[in-house]
């Protein structure tokens, strides 16, 4: 039984009458007319009743069935179920890498200075860094103080050490990148707010070993690896409730058709009884 037939929302004009049904042979044969003309109109709606009801009843008899539509939704849901709790196992279970600590290379000439545009100047080893805010204006032509903070000079990627394992390098290129950035908004912040820039910065305070994946911390302690795997298992748990809601709705949708049976085979009969009368048979 073709689900789309099962399922798929009834469109019909209950205004036009039905097109009239083939035979279990496959033949379209033409509906008897009433044995009172004037009846004509009422036995059509009836005729369209009863193809409804014929529907309806179908759906009943195939939600009692072993297999049903219902329950190969259901078979896929329970798949998509499994594959989500081999996703959550394999989260949980990732290996934890071997943490690569950078050297304590001091961060000197730290510079914040507030004049417009602020800039925020500092050194890590050779790489002298340079960030500049440039002004955004807003529709009235006045500036708006807190800008876009642009990098003019630096390159945190340098600062990785030669000896960084090939598969992790770029990994630790791109932390310190970010790393770096959040160093010098806080930097801006910090002087923004008076309160003092912190005392004696090292290149490895912007890429302390997560004691959680081994991967990096930033200057604010955050991982970014974590955080990543953090918001997969939500959206995988969250997809998880939503698929077992959709798996209840299917099957209490299918109880129902099923206890009404009955009802529908009654329906089906009192309608035929009804054609019948009126086609003076």
């Amino acid at each position: 039984m073709v689900w789309k037939r099962l399922f798929g929302k009834k469109t019909e004009d209950v205004s036009d009458p039905a097109p009239p049904a083939p035979d279990p042979g496959g033949v379209v044969r033409r509906r008897p007319p009433a044995a009172d003309p004037a009846l004509q109109g009422r036995l059509q709606a009836l005729q369209q009743r009863r193809d409804m009801a014929a529907y309806d009843l179908e759906r009943a008899v195939a939600a009692r069935q072993p297999e049903n539509p219902w329950r190969e939704r259901m078979a896929l849901l329970d798949l998509s179920l499994a594959t989500i709790e081999d996703d959550l196992r394999a989260l949980d279970t990732t290996p934890r890498l071997t943490p690569i600590p950078l050297p304590e290379t001091p961060i000197t000439g730290i510079t914040v200075n507030l004049e417009e545009p602020v800039s925020i100047a500092f050194a890590i080893g050779p790489e002298h860094f340079l960030w500049e805010e440039e002004a955004d204006w807003d529709q009235r032509g006045g500036p708006v103080v807190r800008g876009q903070v642009q990098q003019r000079s630096g390159n945190a990627a340098a600062l990785v050490p030669k000896g960084i394992p090939a598969d992790r390098r770029e990994a630790l290129e791109q932390h310190l990148t970010e790393s770096v950035t959040v160093f010098t908004l806080d930097l801006r912040d910090r002087a923004l707010d008076g309160e003092p820039l912190p005392a004696a910065p090292a290149l490895a305070d912007l890429a302390r070993p997560c004691p959680e994946c081994g991967n990096w911390l930033d200057w604010r302690g955050h991982c970014a690896s974590c955080a990543t795997r953090a918001w997969r298992r939500q959206n995988l748990r969250q997809e998880a409730i939503r698929i077992a809601q959709e798996r209840d709705e299917e099957e209490a949708d299918r109880y129902k058709w099923a206890e009404r049976l009955s009802v529908a085979r009654k329906r089906l009969a009192d309608i035929d009884a009804e054609v019948a009368k009126l086609e003076g048979r």
